[in-house]
């Protein structure tokens, strides 16, 4: 465990505030000053504790700031923000490739409906007209009923088929599921990220024109050189072209946004959830036999197993009771000769097909080639989620090593520039020298931003690798276009 400590608590805490508040009066950009005076840069100075350093529960540690400094540091809107858990749900119930999905699954269950229909009754009717028999011609209706006994599994195996085959277009439904929900919580993050990073771009222009000010104030005075201006004024702009781009990527992210959740263009995301990491649930055990993806190639297998059976059978005969009755309507009944007359049977039946020309053989063959090509789909399956999860597991680990490292390079950047600052108001250091400064606090803060946002972006692949990205985003007994969503 750790505690997390804000620059402005330290010695400095009380120039820092004039210094920041100065900032924001000066350079005309809105910096969300809390009550105290101090701008939304005290979010980003947050450090460990310069005791054990472990980042652990940093993701969740962030979260319990003052709401004021929490909502400036995370770039949010309290008006019109949105959260992840919202967005994913979002895109969830109005991306088109869940609907086909969907659609599918509808398909293939009617055609199980089919299948199971050789289990019931067959009843046709039918009429024949011309020379029937040698009694001339005649007009015959017929009613016929046939119902089967045994087939030694010939529907059985049908219905075993379009029963793995539906399971296998459920399980890809949920795979849609969990892959849009990962590119929606994806996209939120990375609107999130250009949210706080151009709250952090502006500040950084905020500051380097308070040095461009402190730079002409000197050199009108005669106590610098004209150049320290000129330098300074160069980096406003640079500082401004940054905030331009990151601008032009926070609305790319937020279009592809829009594009995924069918929402409004200009989207705010709120702060990301500080239980994200608790629900992704690192510590317990995947069940890779519950990924949607070893489900379907599962499936695949049960209906291959069943469509062997079913050819297997092919080579035995169906029984069955046939029942038929049937009237000449004009003429005569060509089964018994009399005029107009009706003939009733019923009758137990046996058929077999001796020769198809090697069709039994070849379903055979294609059925445990399809049966093999299950099984590879299964460890390939397992093989690819054990690969995402490690590499999500890895990238956690990562970022949050970084962040250790890059919280302590912030706190010692920020502690420089404030001693530059003195230095250079006291003529022993250079504007340069103070300039540099500024750049390496914008960008150790943007540095620690990026590895707090890649730690979530390995968060949000890891529920997707592990099959729980229903159960972690709520999504599990919602209805989603008309269907319920299930484990």
């Amino acid at each position: 465990m750790f505690r997390m400590w804000s620059l402005y608590m330290k010695r400095n805490a009380m120039q820092c505030g004039v210094f920041w508040g100065a900032v924001a009066l000066a350079g005309g950009w809105d910096v969300h000053a809390d009550e105290a005076g101090i701008s939304s840069l005290s979010y980003y100075a947050d450090v460990f504790d310069g005791a054990g350093m472990d980042a652990g529960n940093y993701l969740a540690s962030v979260h319990r700031e003052p709401a004021s400094r929490s909502l400036a540091g995370q770039g949010g809107n309290t008006s019109s923000s949105v959260g992840l858990f919202d967005i994913v749900s979002m895109a969830v119930g109005s991306h088109p490739s869940i609907e086909s999905s969907i659609g599918n699954v509808l398909r293939q269950e009617g055609l199980v409906d089919v299948a199971r229909s050789g289990y019931y009754p067959q009843l046709s009717a039918g009429f024949n007209s011309g020379r029937l028999s040698s009694h001339g011609t005649s007009q015959v209706a017929t009613l016929s009923l046939s119902q089967m006994l045994y087939d030694f599994g010939k529907v059985r195996g049908r219905v075993g088929q379009a029963e793995g085959l539906a399971r296998k277009q459920k399980a890809l439904v949920l795979s849609q599921v969990d892959s849009v929900a990962l590119q929606a919580a994806e996209a939120a993050i990375m609107v999130h990220r250009y949210q706080v990073l151009q709250v952090i771009a502006k500040e950084q222009i905020a500051a380097v024109r308070k040095v461009h000010e402190m730079a002409e104030s000197r050199a009108g005075s005669g106590l610098a050189s004209q150049s320290d201006p000129v330098q300074a004024r160069t980096r406003v702009d640079s500082a401004r072209a940054n905030l331009f781009e990151i601008e032009t990527s926070l609305s790319e992210w937020r279009e592809r946004l829009r594009l995924l959740t069918n929402g409004p263009s200009e989207q705010w995301v709120a702060p990301i959830p500080e239980n994200l990491e608790f629900v992704a649930k690192l510590d317990v055990p995947v069940d890779y036999n519950a990924l949607p993806e070893v489900i379907a190639a599962n499936s695949e297998w049960q209906a291959a197993q069943s469509e062997l059976e079913s050819a297997k059978a092919q080579r035995y005969p169906t029984f069955a009771v046939e029942a038929s009755s049937n009237q000449a309507l004009s003429g005569v009944n060509p089964n018994n000769g009399e005029d107009q007359g009706s003939f009733n049977t019923i009758m137990l039946t046996g058929s077999s097909f001796l020769y198809q020309g090697g069709a039994i053989s070849a379903q055979i063959r294609a059925a445990n080639a399809g049966m093999a090509a299950a099984e590879s789909l299964m460890a390939e399956a397992k093989l690819n989620a054990e690969e995402r999860i490690a590499k999500a597991r890895e990238q956690i680990r990562g970022a949050k090593k970084r962040l250790a490292v890059l919280v302590q390079r912030q706190k010692s950047m920020l502690e420089t520039r404030e001693l530059y600052k003195e230095q250079y108001t006291l003529g022993s250091r250079s504007v340069l020298d103070l300039l540099n400064a500024e750049q390496e606090v914008y960008l150790a803060t943007a540095d620690k931003e990026d590895s707090r946002h890649s730690l979530w972006m390995g968060v949000v692949n890891y529920i997707a690798a592990s099959g729980r990205s229903r159960e972690a985003y709520a999504l599990n007994g919602k209805t989603i276009h008309g269907v319920e969503v299930q484990r």
